[in-house]
């Protein structure tokens, strides 16, 4: 391999993982739990990718100073190694299923995993059943080379068998996302292991990490940063794509808001609101289908789309059901309800889909008016507010 040709996909690999790390940092209104994940998986390849250079640097140079340093400095690029490919199944599990608490007890479960392997690096050291470094300074597999690839390896299989089993419960958008990071991955990982070399994985790995974060930038921009829904920016362009392109001609809108939420506001403070917000949010979720698109549109109007003429009163039964199951937790001081609006457009009907929705919003105050009078119960420290 020339030094020269691995210089310089080294420096290009470290430099695109600085910038993305600096940029990335900077960025205020990003997921902090996905920031922390994504800032692991950088540091892990930034350090394999030093090590590998350094390793390949001072392979075939005399003497037994140089020996220990390739014994240590390979252990290091292992375990960074190992390092990446563990971070990256966590942070595509967390991508997938947006469950900070699911995600946080496979990371213990990682850690514990990745020690074991570093501990068994440094007995490498020792042993060389791993890999050896030859009396010339070459970089040897051991006995048990076989098995660190795949331990190295395994948790790109556990992705795609993460992706087959979550594929009816995220977007399109992030499936493809998924899909390209792990075969750009799969592609350096295959190179890695048929051609023993480094030549080609650490740009294919940094390829996939740079369009992964091209990817969340244009996600956060998108979504709404209390609740982790569709917000309105991301609703105007579905309705644009919807009224010029859309082959289907028939779209059901549905359009909720939560009832009396001003009284949970000024009874209970802010707080309470942004968990109202964050409880209809999840539920909603919880009741559509991916082929759905749902959406907060600003304050506690959120709005469901669905493709063709579909059973409104099901899709509000179901949701009032959850809601239901909600209150009877208590976990919240107040009951939760929604006031609503439906309608269904068609795109060869001449209405723009502004006056369409312009129309769903006088229906639902028509819909708050008829319902002025339901009594919400708001629970303070001090009383009750029945309104």
């Amino acid at each position: 391999m020339s030094a020269i040709n691995f210089l310089n996909s080294t420096i290009g690999s470290c430099l695109i993982i600085i910038l993305i790390a600096v940029d990335f940092l900077r960025k205020s209104k990003t997921d902090m739990f996905q920031r922390k994940l994504f800032i692991m998986m950088l540091a892990s390849l930034f350090f394999a990718v030093f090590f590998d250079f350094i390793g390949l640097l001072l392979e075939r140079n005399p003497g037994e100073k140089i020996n220990k340093i390739l014994y240590y400095t390979w252990s290091v690029y292992l375990a960074a190694r190992n390092c990446l490919y563990y971070f990256t199944a966590v942070f595509v599990d967390y991508f997938a299923h947006g469950n900070a608490v699911r995600t946080r007890r496979l990371i213990y479960f990682v850690i514990v995993l990745l020690g074991m392997y570093c501990f068994s690096i440094l007995l490498n050291t020792q042993s060389g059943f791993y890999f050896y470094i030859s009396r010339e300074n070459v970089y040897m597999p051991g006995s048990l080379y076989s098995l660190n690839t795949l331990l190295s390896y395994f948790p790109i299989l556990v992705i795609f068998i993460d992706l087959g089993l979550i594929t009816r419960h995220i977007k399109r958008s992030q499936i493809i996302c998924i899909i390209v990071f792990v075969i750009l991955a799969a592609l350096g990982a295959a190179l890695d292991i048929i051609l023993r070399t480094t030549y080609l994985i650490w740009p294919c790995i940094t390829a996939a990490m740079l369009y992964v974060y091209l990817f969340i930038i244009k996600y956060d921009s998108k979504t709404d940063s209390l609740t982790g829904m569709e917000n309105r920016n991301s609703f105007n362009e579905y309705i644009k794509k919807l009224y010029s392109h859309s082959n289907k001609k028939e779209h059901t809108f549905i359009m909720f808001d939560i009832a009396h939420f001003k009284n949970i506001n000024s009874a209970l403070g802010h707080v309470e609101g942004d968990n109202a917000l964050r409880d209809l949010s999840l539920i909603l979720r919880s009741c559509i289908r991916n082929t759905d698109f749902t959406a907060r549109l600003g304050g506690d109007e959120f709005i469901i789309v669905t493709i063709g003429v579909s059973d409104v009163n099901r899709i509000i039964r179901r949701i009032n059901d959850a809601i239901d199951r909600q209150n009877k937790k208590q976990i919240r001081p107040y009951q939760l309800y929604i006031s609503y609006s439906s309608g269904v457009y068609k795109r060869d009907s001449g209405t723009h889909i502004q006056d369409f929705l312009a129309g769903m919003d006088i229906e639902m105050n028509k819909f708050k008016e008829l319902h002025h009078n339901d009594k919400v119960s708001v629970i303070t420290d001090d009383h009750v507010i029945m309104n």
